[in-house]
C-alpha cells in the first residue's frame, strides 16, 4: 500500500497504513520513522493495519484494531497560528477499562538538536539541556517542549488543560535526542472512551514567539493582574516552622516604620507553623491570640494578611483522619493511603472528586476570608495526585488539582487573591491568581542556580496566564545581615537516621552566599516581573541588606524579562526585560572565574543615552549601544536603561 502525502507550506507528513509508520518535515525539522504507541498494564501492544477513513491535501484520518481496542489516528496540517502546524491526535474506544494505559501520538527513535527545554509539572523541575559531545541525560516533560537545533526552534504542544495527563519523555545523547515519545498516561481512568487531546508541532526561528503564543491560546479568562503585584513579606524562608504571633508582628511593625518599605509592602503573609497540623486548621500554642486576632492587627497596621494552607494534605493525627476518612483518596488497595511525604512528614490527602471534601473546602476558606484574610497561599496541591484511585474514577487526573482550587476561589473571589503553589498547571488559569513557577529558593549558590532554570523556561507565562511568583526575595547573606542566627537552624536534621554514616545532607546550612549572589538571586527575582516577598527576619538585616530590600520592593514591576540565550545554555547569562517606559538589562556571570559579557542592545531595538546599576545607581558606560561588563566570579551586572 502506497504511502499518504499531506502537505502545504513548510510542512509534509508521509504516512504508511500497512505499518502506521509515518515521517513529518516541519519547518527545517525531519522526523523520521515515526509511529503512534500503545501500552496496556505495561506491556507493549501492536496495533493493526491502518485503514483510511478520509484525506485531503492537509488532513487524514485512520483507524486500526489492537488486542484491547479500536483507536482513531487523525493528522492535519493548518495555516493558524504563530507559524503553520501540524498536529497529531490519537484516540479511541476500549474493549474493557484498563488500570494503567500509555496513548503516544508519537514515538521517534532519534531527532537531531542543540537543546532542549523542558517544562515540568508544577513549580521548578524544568529542565534546560545543551546537547553535545559525551552528554546524556533523561529527561520529561508537559505541556510544551521546546528543542532547538541550528537556530531553528521546534515547539512540541498539548493544551495546557488537558482531557488526559501529557508527557513528553526521552534521552539526550550526544547531538541526538532518542528514545522520544509524546502522549498520555492513564491510572485508573473508569471509562472506555480515551479522549487525548491533540499533539502540535510547530517551527520557528523565534522561540519566544511561540511560546508567547501558547499562553495567548490557553488564557481562560483575560484579567488585570496589577492588585496580585503589590509585594509583601512571608515569614517561610528565615522561620520556617519556629514562626510565632510574636514574631510576625516584630516583622509587621518594623515595615510599617520603614519610610521605603512601608510604602510598597503590601501583604504580611504566615506561611506553614501556625496550625496545629495538616488537615486540622486552627492556631497552634505559638499563636496564642488566634488568627483572626492576628488579622485584626496585621490589618490595623496598614497590611493585608495572608495565610498559608496545605489545603488537600491530612496528617494522622488529623480528625479527618482519625474519624472521617470516607474524605480521604486511596491506593491500589482501595483504602486511604499515606501518599503525601515531605520533610520526613506524612499524609493522606482529600478526594475532591467528593461533594463533601469540595463543600469541606469551601466552608473552611469562606470562615478565614471572612476573618479579613485576603491572600491564600495554597502549597503541596500536586501532591494530590500521588494518590492511586478516587471516588469518581471518571474524572480525568488532569482535573483533580482544579476540583480542589474551585471551591476554595469560589469561597474567597471578590476578597481574596490566591497563590497556587505546587500547582499542577494543568488545572487551569481561571481559579488562581498567581502560581509558584520557581522551585524552593534559598540564600545558596546552589539553590540561586537550580531555581533560575525554571524562573527563566516560564517567562511566557507571566501577566497572561497568572502572575509568575518566582519565590522569595531573599537578601540576607553573610556581609548583609548582622545575625548570631544567620546558619542556625539545620532545616534537613530530619533526614539523618540512626544508620547514617555521614549527615552531610542532614547539615545543610540555609546561607551560604554573599552580597553578589544577592544581589543575582534579587535581580532574577524582578526580571521574572512577577510576584515580590521577601522572607528575612528584617530587623537582622544590616545597612547593606535593608538597601538591597527597600531596592527591590519599590523596583518597577515589567514584563517577564527575556532570557536571550534560553535555547542555548542552561543557565541564561543575558536578560532584557521591558518596563512601562524603558528597559532593565540583566548581565549574570554563573561561572567560578571571571568573564566579560557584552550585548549589543541595538541587535534587540533598543536605544538608551543612560545606563545606571540598578544596586548602586553608579553610572555604566554604553558605547554605540553596547554593554560591556567585567564581571567578578557569581556576579551581575543589573542595569536600568534611560533615555
Amino acid at each position: 500500500m502506497k504511502s499518504i502525502v499531506l502537505s502545504k507550506d513548510d510542512i509534509e507528513l508521509s504516512f504508511n497504513p500497512k505499518t502506521g509508520e509515518y515521517s513529518a518535515k516541519v519547518g527545517t525539522f525531519a522526523l523520521k520513522d515515526c509511529r503512534p504507541g500503545l501500552e496496556v498494564g505495561g506491556k507493549k501492544e501492536k496495533f493493526g493495519a491502518w485503514k483510511i477513513e478520509k484525506s485531503s491535501a492537509t488532513a487524514l484520518t485512520a483507524c486500526a484494531n489492537s488486542p484491547s481496542g479500536k483507536w482513531l489516528l487523525t493528522f492535519k496540517i493548518s495555516a493558524k497560528g504563530p507559524a503553520p502546524s501540524l498536529s497529531i491526535h490519537l484516540s479511541g474506544e476500549l474493549k474493557k477499562i484498563q488500570a494503567k494505559l500509555k496513548l503516544n501520538a508519537l514515538e521517534l527513535d532519534s531527532l537531531p538538536a542543540n537543546h532542549v527545554l523542558a517544562q515540568g509539572l508544577t513549580m521548578g523541575s524544568c529542565e534546560s539541556l545543551k546537547l553535545g559531545k559525551g552528554e546524556k541525560h533523561d529527561f520529561k516533560g508537559h505541556y510544551q517542549l521546546m528543542i532547538a537545533h541550528k537556530g531553528e526552534k521546534l515547539q512540541l504542544a498539548f493544551p495546557l488543560m488537558q482531557s488526559q495527563p501529557a508527557l513528553f519523555t526521552g534521552k539526550t545523547n550526544g547531538s541526538k535526542i532518542e528514545s522520544f515519545a509524546a502522549g498520555v498516561e492513564l491510572l485508573n481512568y473508569g471509562k472506555k472512551r480515551i479522549a487525548a487531546d491533540a499533539l502540535t508541532l510547530r517551527a520557528s526561528h523565534d522561540g519566544f514567539r511561540l511560546m508567547y503564543e501558547y499562553a495567548n491560546a490557553n488564557v481562560e479568562d483575560k484579567r488585570d493582574f496589577s492588585e496580585a503585584i503589590a509585594p509583601g513579606w512571608n515569614s517561610w524562608d528565615y522561620y520556617r516552622w519556629t514562626i510565632t504571633e510574636d514574631e510576625v508582628l516584630e516583622n509587621a511593625e518594623f515595615i510599617a516604620a520603614d519610610p521605603v518599605l512601608s510604602k510598597h509592602i503590601k501583604k504580611i503573609i504566615v506561611d506553614d507553623g501556625w496550625q496545629y497540623c495538616y488537615g486540622e486548621w486552627e492556631a497552634n500554642s505559638l499563636f496564642p491570640s488566634g488568627m483572626e486576632s492576628l488579622a485584626r492587627k496585621l490589618s490595623k497596621l496598614g497590611f493585608a494578611p495572608g495565610l498559608w494552607f496545605a489545603p488537600s494534605v491530612v496528617e494522622p493525627h488529623a480528625r479527618i483522619a482519625q474519624m472521617d476518612y470516607d474524605m480521604l483518596a486511596h491506593g491500589d488497595c482501595d483504602e486511604p493511603c499515606l501518599c503525601f511525604e515531605c520533610m520526613r512528614r506524612y499524609g493522606f490527602v482529600l478526594d475532591p472528586t467528593q461533594e463533601k471534601v469540595r463543600k469541606h473546602l469551601y466552608e473552611m476558606f469562606g470562615r478565614y476570608a471572612k476573618m479579613g484574610y485576603k491572600y491564600f497561599k495554597l502549597d503541596f496541591l500536586g501532591s494530590t495526585l500521588r494518590a492511586r484511585k478516587f471516588a469518581d474514577a471518571g474524572v480525568p487526573r488532569s482535573q483533580i488539582i482544579r476540583k480542589i482550587v474551585e471551591p476554595v476561589h469560589e469561597a474567597v473571589k471578590g476578597r481574596a487573591n490566591i497563590l497556587g503553589c505546587n500547582y499542577v498547571f494543568n488545572a487551569g488559569t481561571r481559579y488562581v491568581d498567581a502560581v509558584r513557577v520557581g522551585g524552593d529558593i534559598h540564600s545558596c549558590w546552589g539553590s540561586i542556580k537550580e531555581n533560575t532554570v525554571s524562573v527563566a523556561a516560564r517567562f511566557w507565562a507571566n501577566k497572561r496566564l497568572w502572575i509568575n511568583d518566582p519565590d522569595f526575595a531573599l537578601c540576607r547573606s553573610f556581609d548583609t545581615a548582622n545575625d548570631p542566627d544567620l546558619t542556625r537552624l539545620l532545616a534537613c536534621l530530619v533526614f539523618i537516621t540512626a544508620e547514617d554514616p555521614m549527615p552531610a545532607h542532614g547539615l545543610f546550612k540555609l546561607v551560604d552566599i554573599y552580597r553578589p549572589q544577592a544581589e543575582i538571586l534579587l535581580s532574577v527575582v524582578l526580571a521574572a516581573g512577577g510576584a515580590v516577598n521577601l522572607s528575612d527576619k528584617m530587623t537582622r538585616l544590616n545597612k547593606e541588606g535593608l538597601d538591597l530590600a527597600r531596592r527591590t520592593v519599590s523596583a518597577e514591576s515589567g514584563d517577564a524579562a527575556i532570557p536571550l540565550d534560553l535555547f542555548e545554555n542552561r543557565l541564561p547569562k543575558y536578560w532584557i526585560q521591558k518596563l512601562g517606559k524603558g528597559h532593565r538589562v540583566l548581565l549574570i556571570n554563573w561561572e567560578d572565574k571571571p568573564a566579560e559579557l557584552s550585548l549589543d542592545l541595538r541587535k534587540h531595538g533598543i536605544s538608551g543615552s543612560k545606563a545606571v546599576n540598578f544596586w548602586t545607581d553608579a553610572h555604566v558606560p554604553l558605547k554605540n549601544g553596547v554593554i560591556k561588563a567585567d564581571l567578578k566570579p557569581r556576579s551581575c551586572l543589573f542595569v536600568v536603561l534611560k533615555d
